[in-house]
């Protein structure tokens, strides 16, 4: 066998470098990919959105909606996406979701408040919280 050349051994050593760089930052797996997530700046327009609208809602008032993102990502089975029900996995995702309302003193409003963020955010019911708002300014301190 004969002894590889000084050109064949820059090839396989180039080669070697490259393959070690895809295994370390492997392209599928890129934070900046924007494929099936939504950007910081397009969920926040999405969430002011949702405030905007909610707003409109009789008695809701002034609205802010603060979204709890995922922590760190899970390892999941390669069979994991073919049992699962929904075939559209590009929505974005909430683990929780903290609402502060005027009007969330009022429990049907709440209610209806909760029910609707759970259709429209895709997350369960026990995971949204509404809290009415605190009214500063609107009471007198010296009575």
């Amino acid at each position: 066998m004969q002894k590889p050349t000084g050109k064949m051994q820059m090839v396989l050593f180039l080669g070697i470098i490259a393959l070690v760089f895809i295994l370390l930052n492997p392209p599928w797996n890129s934070k900046n990919a924007t494929s099936g997530n939504i950007s910081e700046k397009e969920g926040s327009q999405e969430v002011i959105a949702l405030e905007a609208a909610l707003q409109k809602m009789d008695g809701v008032g002034e609205v802010s909606i603060y979204l709890h993102p995922p922590t760190g990502t899970k390892e999941q089975s390669p069979l994991s996406d073919y049992f699962t029900k929904s075939a559209d996995s590009n929505t974005r995702e909430a683990t929780g979701v903290l609402v502060v309302a005027e009007g969330a003193g009022n429990p049907g409003l709440k209610s209806e408040l909760t029910r609707i963020l759970s259709a429209v955010l895709q997350i369960p019911e026990h995971r949204i919280v509404i809290v009415e708002m605190t009214k500063r300014g609107n009471h007198d301190e010296n009575e």
